[in-house]
C-alpha cells in the first residue's frame, strides 16, 4: 500500500497497477484521493507508471482534470479523455 501523498492507494488500483499490460498509448488505470485533490496513476507505453496531479505534464500534454473515472488531458490545444479500464 502506497502512502507517498498521504492517501492509501486501495488495493484494486495496486493491483492493476503491477499487472503486465502491452500498451501502446498512455493509460489511467487508477484514480485517488478525494474530490478537491484527486490524483490519478497512469501507466506509460513503456510500461512505467507515474502518479499525477492537475496540472502536471505526461504524454505531451497537461492534467486539466481527474475525476473518480477519467482524467482530462490537453495537448496542443486539444483535450483528450482516458476512461477507468471496465472489469
Amino acid at each position: 500500500m502506497s502512502t507517498a501523498t498521504g492517501t492509501a492507494t486501495p488495493p484494486k488500483v495496486e493491483r492493476h497497477a503491477t499487472e503486465k499490460a502491452d500498451l501502446d498509448r498512455t493509460a489511467l488505470i487508477g484514480v485517488f484521493g478525494t474530490p478537491q485533490s484527486f490524483r490519478a496513476l497512469i501507466r506509460l507505453p513503456n510500461g512505467k507508471t507515474q502518479t499525477v496531479a492537475i496540472g502536471d505534464s505526461v504524454a505531451g500534454g497537461t492534467v486539466r482534470a481527474i475525476a473518480e473515472d477519467r482524467l482530462v488531458l490537453s495537448r496542443m490545444g486539444q483535450q483528450s479523455t482516458m476512461r477507468m479500464p471496465q472489469g
